[in-house]
């Protein structure tokens, strides 16, 4: 699978310089383009120039994704610790740059707590990747060759759907079993071209628009982007498909597969074997401006972080639903369920998440959330339980 995942991005690689023509928007610029007067390049320069543009800053941009938080409630365990505090949960910084038209960029810092209760914020790296966008290849669409600290396959995906990061981890994410980005290559893109504008508005969202579906497939070091070691020599090779079964007449649903086939990120023992990491994800979700609702299983063995407590065989689900009100289309509802099996051969030690929550979008990205969370942990004493107000803001 590997030497066919290598064979595919290097096939793309070598067509990527033919979609060099697609900024050019100038008719006249365009004509002296196809008679050979102009190289593209040089008529993107001079479509710059006359919009006034300094060349450093065509094609940049500049955005902020942050989460606010203020959360009461308790941790659980053998014993209980009330908490009441405010936290910033994520601060993002997004700088992208077009470079050419084939040839892009992205950066993305992002703050880490490392206390709660200090405020002992840190900087981290979340992003940092060049994309490479070759022609269409038959049904492949809207190609990208991805590499450097890069989206993993499933995380952005679901979350593109679901909406609610700023409240809670995913399912996946929040148990450690996967992480939302790590260092690699991958090819990504769309499947049959992209959904109509009618379609799009009646979805919702322009989020992985591909008619008949998408597809992303990569290979990383495993360890994901918020750890500091490479701890073996293995690589991971992680895939998703989705289809868009019914995309004339249901285009909002989608049926997904994902998969990893690797090793955890743990030192090597003395026989030269890792952790074994093995993950089979479906979900079905259906998507429409007015409702959105998920279903997720996933089986397999160990986790992204290798250690030995995840090393066992697991299983798990997690359903998620959101309702805008009639009349209201700024106020939402939703709600989810988890549930994991962190150890299919121990008994008793399921982990349970309820969360319940009504969100108010002030504008295009920016929502205030209020939901209430209770996770019950059956090897521990105490449930966690917390309610929280988090605002997004986003440009």
């Amino acid at each position: 699978m590997k030497r066919f995942l290598i064979t595919f991005m290097l096939g793309l690689g070598l067509v990527a310089p033919v979609a060099a023509h697609a900024a050019v928007t100038d008719p006249l610029m365009q004509k002296l383009v196809d008679k050979g007067t102009l190289t593209p390049a040089e008529a993107e320069e001079i479509e710059s120039k006359k919009a006034g543009i300094p060349s450093a800053l065509d094609g940049l941009s500049v955005g902020m994704t942050a989460f606010f938080d203020y959360s009461a409630g308790q941790t659980g365990g053998a014993t209980r610790a009330n908490y009441n505090r405010f936290t910033l949960q994520r601060g993002y910084i997004n700088i992208k740059k077009d470079i050419t038209p084939w040839l892009k960029a992205r950066i993305t810092p992002d703050i880490k707590t490392g206390s709660t209760v200090t405020g002992d914020y840190v900087i981290r790296m979340k992003y940092l990747y060049t994309d490479i966008l070759p022609s269409d290849l038959g049904p492949l669409t809207s190609n990208v060759i991805r590499a450097g600290l890069g989206h993993t396959p499933f995380i952005d995906f679901e979350e593109s759907m679901t909406g609610y990061r700023m409240q809670s981890a995913l399912f996946q994410d929040k148990r450690g079993l996967i992480t939302s980005s790590d260092l690699g290559v991958s090819v990504l893109g769309n499947i049959g071209g992209k959904l109509g504008k009618e379609q799009t508005e009646s979805i919702g969202s322009s989020s992985y628009p591909g008619r008949y579906g998408s597809y992303h497939i990569g290979v990383y070091n495993g360890g994901g982007y918020g750890s500091t070691t490479e701890n073996n020599q293995n690589k991971t090779v992680q895939a998703r498909l989705t289809v868009r079964p019914l995309a004339e007449i249901l285009p909002g649903l989608q049926l997904t597969y994902f998969g990893i086939v690797g090793k955890g990120n743990s030192a090597e023992t003395a026989t030269g074997k890792a952790q074994t990491l093995r993950n089979n994800t479906g979900l079905i979700s259906y998507q429409h401006r007015y409702f959105t609702a998920t279903g997720e299983y996933v089986t397999g063995r160990g986790s992204v972080a290798g250690d030995t407590v995840s090393a066992k065989k697991k299983s798990g689900y997690s359903v998620f639903a959101k309702a805008v009100i009639p009349g209201y289309d700024n106020v939402a509802l939703f709600g989810r369920y988890d549930t994991l099996d962190p150890d299919k051969d121990a008994q008793k030690d399921r982990i349970q998440t309820h969360i319940a929550g009504v969100s108010y979008r002030l504008s295009k990205g920016n929502y205030i959330v209020a939901a209430y969370e209770k996770t019950h942990d059956q090897t521990r004493r105490f449930d966690d339980k917390k309610g929280q107000v988090v605002l997004q803001t986003e440009f």
